[in-house]
């Protein structure tokens, strides 16, 4: 149908052009005009090797028939319409000058268009005669409005939206211009606000500011603070009761805390001097995010959508990070009296926002005083009657926050087994119906720091019948995620489980020598270090290992440390000194940036990196993590909770990393049995060394530690992603 649309436009055009009976060959031109033929003919060649390369035809689509038509509209008929207009006898010299140019335009936009992909190349077929249909209306004196209304809005916008559109005096001119913001509103309704600014003057301009406040209320706030702008004025005069409580708390300075209630002022459950009596203290302003989102959460079930339902949990979230988590991350060496003394005043339903929103910046140590003190508030209730005073916001965080930091199993054992067990399908049910792959991803993590068989079970049977109905309705994506995790769940239990040729990525048990030497054979390995007591210490046991070695030498610089193999193959590590960060002049970061420009500077490109220091230091290196790295080691506190960060810079990185307390009794051994490997030119092999080093935890508190840490091929998370992303084409 397209195409025989396309050839009823083709047959079109050939009438139009027929002004007067003339033939191709072109005719004397007046000097006067000359220069615009001149440039029309250049953008015809630029056409016709758009594609890059000269060609006799345009070629716009795989379609050849349509490259034909869009051939002949180009050259021959526009041609013909060239030298029609150039010797019509009805036309005077500045009509003639007009039309030309308008041609002119008329293949500047559909090249523009072309370029920047805003205009498909196949509809020039449209273009051509719509502006013919035009010309003519404009020559007889009539109105462009309807013409342009009967076209789609694209080719409006090429020929009457440009700024040098010839039809400006067109008596129809301003009514097709609003007719097309109208219709282009209704296409890209985000764009009206920013595109209302050069058409305040148009009649339906109130009724665009009212659809604008409840389409994005959060975008309107914006506009509705500018007070001096068109649209801001505009704004202001509006009687719409959205768009004046909006308007009211955007000329407030205090106007971004009262936003996320918005629904509830406009529902009257609260008012601006309610807001403003809350907020007067930081703790109470915090309470009542808290209780309306659970509010919020219990509406979002019966499927009402609250005003702005995404502006809260992002103030609650600031909030927790702010009042709370950074005060307490801050008090990391003092002792709990004083370091979770703010905590006092607040519930387990407030706590529980601290966790579920402050995964991002909480250690390993805060997020344990918190679930502390939070179980601790509800002597005698089972777990699940907390999730249920949420209203289940965000319980699969709070499970896969659980997994991780070995609470769980706790967790679980305050409730009934049965509840326990409804808990942990619903964990695992449902994670192809988000947009994003958060939830399948926080699955993954948790699933191998689930200890419980009979939990484990429970997903697997989940995981598979989910995987079974998504494959009977044939959804690509929704079979991708479940049968992703089906693999990489065997494959942790199963290391036999050839995982690498199942999901399509590179192996996951071993990393070849050679993928880690750089060209002239060396393995460059880049450590970073941070100068508070603890780096300063860890740095020392570090150095340890090689200081005084027979295998290895070692040269200290004012900022760095080289440490080199003498032995067997090269082995190059780099590790800057932890440097005092105590006077805040952070001599450990400008180290870091200086040893960093200096392997750049020596084309050496680190395979192996390491972070040696606490949880809040990981930003730094992640932020500094070179592209180059496959091994990737987080050692310290809670690194397992990164892996996405690293998996952003290094996609095919086999990252190892603590889920708690990272510790120098584990960290020394993995490095001294990867540089062991490296030194004698061996693969790595993960679940050969992974045996070999728990042998050396037999138990107690070490072999607590070890277990801990995990290895690159039960890093379920980062498989998962990787499965993903291949497999989806991403």
């Amino acid at each position: 149908m397209y195409r025989i649309l396309l050839f009823l436009l083709y047959f079109l055009a050939l009438s139009q052009a027929s002004l007067a009976a003339v033939d191709t060959t072109r005719k004397k031109v007046d000097i006067r005009r000359a220069k615009i033929h001149d440039d029309i003919d250049k953008l015809q060649n630029g056409l016709l090797s758009q594609r890059g390369t000269e060609s006799e035809w345009i070629q716009a689509v795989p379609d050849p028939d349509i490259n034909l038509l869009l051939t002949d509209l180009y050259t021959r008929q526009l041609d013909i319409v060239q030298d029609t207009l150039e010797q019509s006898t009805s036309l005077d010299h500045r009509l003639k000058v007009k039309y030309l140019t308008g041609l002119e335009n008329l293949l500047k936009g559909y090249q523009e268009g072309w370029i920047r992909r805003s205009f498909p190349p196949e509809k020039g077929a449209i273009l051509f005669p719509a502006y013919l249909d035009m010309m003519q209306a404009d020559a007889r004196g009539q109105s462009i409005a309807p013409i342009v209304d009967k076209y789609p809005y694209e080719t409006g916008n090429i020929l009457v939206n440009n700024t040098n559109s010839v039809f400006f005096d067109n008596p129809g001119f301003q009514e097709a211009r609003t007719n097309l913001f109208r219709r282009y509103c209704g296409m890209y309704p985000d764009q009206i606000l920013p595109k209302l600014e050069n058409y305040t003057q148009v009649p339906f301009a109130d009724s665009l500011i009212s659809v604008a406040a409840y389409r994005d209320p959060g975008q309107f706030y914006d506009y509705a603070a500018a007070v001096r702008t068109r649209v801001g004025q505009l704004i202001r005069r509006s009687s719409d009761p959205l768009v004046r409580a909006i308007t009211q708390m955007a000329s407030s300075k205090r106007g971004r805390l009262y936003f996320p209630f918005l629904d509830e002022v406009m529902h009257g459950r609260q008012t601006i001097v309610s807001l403003n009596e809350a907020m007067a203290d930081s703790i109470r302003y915090y309470r009542l995010l808290v209780q309306t989102e659970i509010s919020h959460a219990d509406r979002l079930r019966m499927r009402d959508t609250p005003l702005v339902a995404s502006e809260l949990p992002r103030m609650l979230k600031r909030r927790a990070e702010e009042v709370f988590i950074n005060q307490i991350n801050a008090l990391h060496d003092a002792p709990d009296a004083v370091r979770f003394k703010i905590l006092e005043p607040l519930n387990p339903q407030e706590l529980y926002y601290l966790i579920v929103l402050g995964e991002e910046i909480i250690y390993t140590s805060s997020y344990k005083g918190v679930y502390n003190r939070m179980m601790e508030r509800m002597p005698g209730q089972a777990g699940d009657s907390l999730l249920m005073s949420v209203r289940f916001d965000r319980f699969k965080k709070f499970i896969k926050m659980a997994a991780g930091y070995n609470t769980l199993d706790h967790f679980l054992g305050t409730m009934p087994d049965s509840s326990a067990q409804r808990l942990m399908i619903a964990f695992a049910r449902g994670l192809d119906k988000t947009g994003g792959l958060e939830e399948a991803v926080d699955v993954a993590d948790s699933y191998g720091s689930i200890n419980a068989a009979s939990v484990k079970r429970l997903i697997d049977r989940e995981i598979e019948a989910s995987r079974d109905a998504s494959q009977a309705r044939q959804d690509k994506r929704s079979f991708a995620i479940y049968d992703i995790l089906q693999t990489i769940f065997a494959s942790s239990a199963d290391s036999a489980v050839d995982i690498s040729s199942k999901l399509g990525i590179p192996p996951v048990y071993t990393l070849d020598y050679s993928s880690l030497a750089d060209a002239s054979g060396r393995v460059v390995q880049l450590v970073f270090f941070y100068g508070d007591k603890d780096g300063i210490d860890s740095y020392g046991n570090f150095m340890g290992m090689f200081n005084g070695k027979p295998d290895w030498s070692v040269n200290r610089t004012k900022e760095w440390v080289e440490i080199k193999s003498v032995k067997g193959r090269p082995v190059w590590i780099y590790a800057n000194l932890p440097l005092d960060n105590s006077k805040g002049d952070d001599p450990d970061a400008k180290a870091q940036e200086h040893l960093i420009s200096f392997l750049e500077s020596k084309g050496l490109q680190p395979s192996v990196v390491i972070h040696r220091g606490h949880s809040y230091h990981v930003k730094y290196t992640l932020r500094q993590l070179p592209a180059s790295a496959r091994i990737v080691i987080l050692g310290s506190c809670g690194g397992y909770h990164n892996l996405d960060d690293v998996l952003r810079k290094c996609p095919d990185a086999h990252i190892i990393s603590s889920k708690e307390v990272g510790t120098r009794t584990v960290n020394e051994p993995i490095l001294r049995s990867i540089n062991e490997d490296l030194r004698n030119g061996r693969n790595v092999n993960w679940v050969t060394m992974w045996k070999g080093l728990s042998a050396q935890f037999p138990g107690g508190e070490a072999r607590e530690r070890f277990e801990n840490y995990i290895p690159p091929h039960k890093n379920l998370g980062a498989l998962f992603i990787k499965a993903y992303q291949r497999k989806m084409g991403q």
